[in-house]
């Protein structure tokens, strides 16, 4: 998983540049102190989870272009 989200990481990047930020987090590890809202609804998803601005949008696989359609939708929201 952590290979799919350093290609979706490039594939963002390239379609908005530093207004994306990606990171990969492994719930296995203590790291996910840091996002209780997210740690606590990790029953309840298939992983690999995307999380934009905070939110859990998407969960069970990596779309480049779902993601990529999710943020330029807020971007047009965020603009208006």
């Amino acid at each position: 998983m952590k290979e799919e989200a350093e290609d979706l990481s490039i594939a963002l990047k390239e379609s908005f540049g530093d207004q994306v930020n990606v990171k990969f987090v492994d719930v296995t590890t203590e790291e996910m102190k840091e996002y209780p809202k997210i740690a606590s609804i990790l029953p309840r998803v298939r992983l690999p989870l995307t999380v934009i601005n905070d939110e859990p949008r998407f969960h069970g696989g990596i779309s480049a272009e779902v993601i990529s359609d999710a943020v330029r939708e807020m971007q047009k929201n965020q603009d208006s």
